[in-house]
């Protein structure tokens, strides 16, 4: 994101984070610690209604590894970073819309679309404006992408997802059966946003 690279102060004031917060580009260094970040998000937001096989195979490997797959691809996949101090404490993707990726609907408009994806919050910054500041900053990455419309793809069961971002104006558009890990079916819903809603926020 080149705002970032330009005045990340003056982002961490847009974003009403505290003084000693920072926010930045991800880089394979990092892939450790989004992985901790993503497994203790994963533990606490999916527990309820991720069968106990499913949540054991999510372990900190297994995450590292996709992350330094999707850091290796900085033009592909967009990632950002909120630390506390030089503690990283949420991180998130986005990029072109992934067709192969996301379950199969006819109601989505994936022609120059963005997407949302891998947002996690460490649990004990969670209901404190982090998610929010995360998601204007992605949303940021996609208007700097020239990318008008996006769409985020979560569990039919996490309603706090579902809630979270029908506050800020995405709306509900499908609901279809996805893979997780590539092996197990659940359904999910498909939410849409204009990416230029995030200059809107409060």
């Amino acid at each position: 994101m080149e705002i970032i690279d330009k005045d990340a102060k003056s982002l961490t004031v847009a974003l009403s984070l505290p003084s000693n917060f920072t926010i930045r580009n991800a880089v394979l260094s990092d892939a450790q610690a989004m992985a901790g970040v993503t497994f203790e998000s994963w533990q606490t937001a999916f527990s309820e209604f991720l069968p106990q096989e499913v949540l054991e195979k999510g372990t900190l490997d297994f995450f590292e590894n996709i992350w330094h797959a999707m850091l290796a691809k900085p033009k592909k996949h967009s990632a950002v970073l909120l630390c506390d101090g030089s503690k990283i404490i949420a991180c998130g993707t986005a990029g072109a819309y992934r067709n192969l990726h996301n379950p199969v609907s006819r109601k989505v408009c994936k022609l120059n679309a963005g997407e949302l994806y891998r947002g996690y919050v460490l649990p004990s910054y969670q209901n404190k404006g982090i998610g929010q500041a995360l998601l204007k900053a992605r949303l940021l990455k996609l208007h700097e992408q020239g990318y008008h419309k996006a769409y985020t793809w979560i569990y039919a069961k996490n309603t706090r997802a579902c809630m979270f971002y029908e506050k800020y104006g995405a709306v509900n558009l499908d609901r279809a059966l996805g893979l997780t890990m590539n092996k197990y079916p659940f359904d999910e819903v498909c939410y849409g946003i204009e990416v230029e809603s995030v200059f809107n926020f409060t």
